[in-house]
């Protein structure tokens, strides 16, 4: 039975009746309290069915269910090493007496260490992430399993090191049986010829050849493939094992140019090995002399031949292994360098200098590649990232496209890399169609490696393997001994098999050269256990540094001399041993878990589909698209029923079965509706999507775990990475997508096979519900469009018959706020108002202005305004009346009228009169400063300015001052800008664009048309305001910040502005004695229901901590 057609398997049974009255309806379920959850046996009735009881039995249990026979494993563990320590010559007596354990001191320290050890995990169990808990459905993280922590726990008290044989006998020989575990639950074989061919199922019928069978000619097995014998190993994590990978690929692309240049080189290897022939890439059958090959041909020789180069040496020329290498060695990659290799070759032969080779990898790549291609010489220009799909899978076009335009320049190409399942979207690349294409150019003479990097999505190639026959340990392997993990017959479970985009990936698996592995992922051991497996086990010489010491007196094989690492763990490798030994890599077994969590973790993307309607306030939008069809079946068929209903139905199955990402990983955006429109500001979803995060983690601020009721992360899909994939899913969340900005996503990873017990993802979402409520009042607040009171800073001398200019107070984050405003006013009338109370009497303020009750629009619509105008220092406000409005500057600061960079040098609009000509930085991103002449300053031009020009405002550029380099803007930066009385270099420039333009781009001077140039000095330091980037967030550790917006308030926050004796402005004078520089910091904090999101109590620091952790 095919794995597609599989019927899922049975689940725990959700009985209502066990659990009191539960309604069937999500929005009833949603309703429920936590108490639901609290006590008792809460997912009772337990199943009694075989498989998930054997799944149950692999975990200590969410609430610790397993303690007494973990104590009782441990317990052996202890009787076991002490007894093994009294085995090794008995004779010798106890060390430590009687007498000496019921000593003082030694009653003591023993005190002493219960004591530290009481401290320190009460710290860790209070500060730790519950990855053990159904709650936790942030990263690739759950409880490991007891048969790994138990062989870790064994190894580690004889602490045995497996970078040689000699210290690690028995856990070299497990960590070599691990990687062979590793290498066939991928597909790779350890056996060669026939046994290869009983491994895959096989019948044997040998094709004309007499060593490759029917089926393996079918699938496109080679001959050669079927004698390879692949190879595998442990390292501390999918970093370093994706490096390694990636210094094989790079010493196997070097390899051929090496033995040319020594055969040149040296003449004794030259003249022997004149004769050797062997394949081109293109052409396999046909050999060639070795001599006649160019670099092109050189460095694209198939990965088979190369490994073969040794031996055909041997075997055609009769040159020893041992001469060879010793001929060779100061002429290969790891000895020369790359760009040294290259030189000499090309010098050497008088060829054209060699294209740098490539890596060519899927844009959402770990950032672990980068960082090999740093370390590896090879450098991160040279990785070159494929764009992906809506799904997150690699675009097969595109990687064609690029490699034909490397094939047709002869760039030559290490390897492409294929990711079997993101860790961010827990997408699957379809390697099965990378092969292909390795085919197709190994056709037209161009080779590369194909990695899977599989650190995260490895260990679901065991839900496609069958469970083997009962084994029988092979010649010089361990010889476990263990019963057969077989369960009887395969039992109703709620689990799924793969689809058949993601199954038809992992049988692709076995025609790579090269897999990432991590079994501290989708495997549940200990950290640190990565790993990587080469199907053909010759791959890993090409890494091979050996220690004189390390193979001394060892008869084995020291695994240490290959890869990266020196000194590594034994316990790492036991771990993994025997929980491939207890629970099985096969769909019995770890297949049979890995299942449950596909279940979950469908079911949990049912409820992201449906958590939100038309009418919520809020929105989750799935990264994966739900269709009409699935949308009905979710809430008819599957919403509010347990799992035993949804496993009878059919078209409920199949439409589970199709949500979600590939594996069991779920993205979705969330955004918010404003009376009933949907926001459409990028960066405002971004950040609910962050204080969402972070109210459901502990990345923030130290928490105990019991305040956080669960715990999701979060991911940035980039759009230089994720392109139309991240433009897709923000037009799904009805955000615009003109800007190009990148989006916010939370993410649960399902790996707890106890989420869907009892129905616990229903629990999960209403948690995530009540959250989201509790943080969305100050989102719509902000972005609700009303009258209130807005304030400036006023230009010029607000008395009756003036005309005066009004800068404007900004906010990036509340809609009614977000503009870069400039108004050319008349004073109609003053007259004294309100006294002023001497607590709020503030001095070295600018002169400010307020009209209260009204919007921007109303307040450029050029009516009278009433305002109020607050002095330095005074007793009494004035009451004024403004008339003749005209906008100088009305600029957007919404996120979609930004710029995604600064400008390359400091911008500035200037306008006012001949007389008084003012200034305001010009602002084209967030965070920013407004930097404002509340003095006029003074201009040095070739040509002045027209009463015209300054009446409707020029652009101003520093051509010396970088704002780029400044930003984000610190005092040092400033004072570097802005020295008061020096003359600054400047272009004066006619604004391109109208008075009142919402875009960006506002500062693109290329086709701008220069007015003139000369200097510009400030009289006087600019008013800093950066209450523009006041309440980014607002919510910060649990409180509800907001921006001040009435003058009051203002009042309190508004830094003072010193006024220094205007100086007679010069030409490069220096800077007058520094004064401190005004900071308009805000951040005012608003106590009220909503001040302690989900009760936390008072809050510590990270510094709190690590004090108490240095205090033991």
């Amino acid at each position: 039975m095919s794995m597609r057609s599989a019927v899922p398997r049975g689940d725990v049974v959700d009985d209502p009746s066990k659990r009191g009255n539960t309604p069937s309806a999500d929005a009833v379920r949603l309703s429920r309290g936590p108490a639901a959850h609290q006590h008792g046996h809460a997912y009772e009735p337990q199943s009694t069915n075989n498989m998930h009881n054997a799944v149950a039995s692999w975990f200590l249990g969410p609430q610790g269910e397993s303690k007494e026979r973990l104590k009782d494993l441990f317990e052996k563990i202890v009787e076991s090493t002490a007894a093994g320590r009294l085995a090794y010559h008995e004779e010798d007596g106890a060390f430590v007496s009687t007498d000496m354990m019921q000593s003082q001191q030694f009653s003591e320290e023993s005190q002493r260490l219960e004591h530290l050890l009481k401290n320190f995990t009460d710290l860790l169990n209070k500060y730790s992430v519950p990855f053990f808990s159904q709650r936790y459905a942030g990263h690739m993280c759950f409880e490991t399993s007891l048969p790994a922590i138990l062989g870790y726990l064994s190894t580690i008290m004889t602490n045995p090191n497996n970078v040689a044989f000699e210290a690690s006998p028995f856990t070299t020989i497990v960590e070599i049986t691990v990687g062979q575990q590793l290498c066939e639950m991928l597909g790779y074989s350890c056996k060669v010829g026939e046994e290869f061919c009983k491994l895959q199922g096989h019948f044997p019928d040998l094709c004309d050849d007499g060593r490759t069978c029917a089926k393996c000619t079918q699938i496109g097995v080679s001959a050669e493939e079927r004698d390879e014998s692949a190879w595998g190993h442990i390292t501390c994590d999918g970093s370093v094992a994706n490096t390694e990978s990636m210094w094989v690929a790079r010493n196997l692309k070097f390899y051929p140019l090496s033995l040319r240049l020594a055969m040149e080189k040296d003449k004794l290897l030259g003249s022997a090995a004149a004769g050797l022939k062997l394949p081109t890439c293109e052409n396999p059958e046909k050999p060639v002399l070795f001599t006649s090959l160019n670099a092109w041909q050189l460095l694209n020789l198939r990965t088979n031949v190369i490994l073969d180069l040794s031996t055909l040496l041997n075997t055609q020329c009769g040159i020893s292994p041992e001469y060879s290498e010793q001929a060779m060695k100061k002429y290969l990659v790891q000895e020369m360098g790359k760009d040294a290799l290259m030189a000499e070759f090309t010098a050497t032969f008088k060829t054209e200098p060699l294209k740098q080779p490539q890596y060519l990898i899927s844009a959402t790549r770990h950032y672990s590649w980068p960082k090999a291609a740093a370390l590896t010489g090879i450098g991160a220009m040279n990785l070159v990232s494929i764009p992906v799909d809506v799904h997150a899978r690699l675009k097969i076009d595109v990687l064609r496209k690029q490699l034909q335009q490397r094939f047709d320049d002869k760039v030559p190409v290490y390897a492409v890399v294929a990711v079997i399942g993101t860790t961010e979207e827990g997408a699957v690349d379809p390697l099965d169609e990378v092969l292909k294409l390795k085919d197709e150019f190994q056709a037209k003479g161009m080779s590369f490696v194909v990695h899977a990097d599989a650190a995260w999505g490895g260990y679901f190639a065991s839900m496609i393997r069958e469970p083997p026959a009962p084994p029988q340990p092979p010649v010089g392997h361990l010889p476990v001994g263990l019963p057969d993990p077989h369960r009887g017959p395969i039992d109703p479970v709620p689990e799924f098999s793969m689809r058949k985009h993601t199954e038809l990936q992992f049988r692709a698996l076995a025609r790579t050269d090269s897999i990432t592995i991590d079994p501290h992922k989708s495997g549940y051991i200990p950290y640190p256990a990565g790993g990587l497996c080469y199907k053909d086990g010759r791959m890993r010489q090409l890494v091979t540094w050996s220690a004189p010491y390390l193979s001394m007196g060892s008869q084995t094989e020291s695994i240490g001399v290959f890869g990266v690492e020196g000194s590594k763990p034994g316990a790492a490798a036991a771990a993994v041993f025997l929980h491939h030994q207890m629970v099985g890599l096969h769909k019995r077994g770890h297949g049979a878990l890995l299942g449950e969590v596909m279940w979950t973790s469908s079911r949990m993307s049912a409820h992201w589909a449906t958590l939100s309607d038309e009418t919520t306030e809020f929105t989750v939008v799935p990264f994966n698209e739900v269709d009409a069809n699935q949308m009905r079946i979710i809430r008819d068929k599957i919403i509010g029923k347990d799992n035993a209903t949804v496993l009878k139905d059919k078209e409920a199955c199949e439409a589970l079965r199709e949500l979600g990402s590939d594996l069991n990983i779920n993205a979705f955006g969330c955004n918010f509706r404003v009376g009933g429109i949907t926001n459409s500001d990028v960066e405002e979803a971004n950040i609910l999507g962050s204080c969402i995060y972070k109210a459901l983690s502990i990345a923030d601020e130290p928490r105990d775990v019991k305040e956080v009721p669960m715990f999701l992360s979060s991911s940035t899909f980039k759009m230089d990475e994720y392109g139309e994939c991240a433009e897709a899913l923000k037009k799904r969340m009805g955000l615009e997508t003109a800007s190009g900005q990148d989006v916010f996503v939370l993410r649960n990873v399902a790996m707890s096979p106890f989420q869907s017990s009892g129905g616990f993802v229903e629990e999960i979402a209403r948690i995530f519900r009540v959250a989201v409520e509790k943080l969305l009042p100050p989102f719509i607040k902000r972005n609700t469009i009303k009258a209130l009171q807005h304030n400036f800073v006023v230009q010029g001398t607000a008395e009756t018959g003036k005309t005066i200019h009004l800068v404007y107070l900004p906010n990036f984050y509340d809609a009614n706020c977000r503009y870069q405003l400039i108004l050319s006013v008349d004073v109609l009338q003053v007259k004294p108002g309100a006294q002023i109370p001497p607590d709020e009497r503030i001095t070295g303020i600018p002169t400010m202005c307020s009209i209260e009750d009204t919007t921007i629009k109303d307040i450029v619509s050029g009516e009278k305004l009433r305002a109020v105008v607050t002095k330095s220092s005074t007793s009494h406000r004035e009451d004024v009346i403004l008339g003749n409005v005209r906008v100088v500057k009305n600029r957007s600061l919404s996120s979609a009228h930004r710029d995604l960079a600064y400008p390359e040098y400091i911008h500035s609009y200037l306008y006012g009169t001949l007389e008084e000509p003012y200034m305001d930085h010009a602002i084209v991103r967030a965070p920013n400063w407004q930097l404002t002449a509340t003095k006029p300053v003074e201009l040095d031009l070739e040509k002045p300015l027209t009463v015209e020009q300054l009446k409707e405002g020029v652009i101003v550029k520093f051509v010396t001052v970088p704002e780029r380099a400044y930003q984000p803007l610190g005092e040092a930066a400033f004072r570097k800008m802005f020295r008061v009385g020096e003359f600054w270099d400047v272009e004066v420039y006619k604004d391109p664009n109208p008075a009142t333009a919402h875009r960006s781009g506002l500062l693109d001077m290329r086709k701008a048309v220069l007015i003139t140039k000369g200097k510009l000095a400030s009289t006087q330091w600019p008013w800093v305001w950066e209450g523009l980037n006041a309440a980014r967030e607002p919510w910060v550790k649990g409180k509800l910040i907001e921006r001040p917006r009435t003058l009051t308030e203002l009042l309190h926050v508004l830094p003072p502005v010193k006024e220094p004796p205007e100086p007679t402005a010069r030409r490069g004078g220096a800077m007058p004695v520094a004064r401190k520089m005004p900071m308009g910091r805000v951040e005012h904090t608003t106590t009220n229901s909503h001040s302690k999101l989900f009760g936390r109590s008072r809050q510590e620091t990270w510094a709190d901590v690590i004090s108490r952790v240095a205090s033991m």
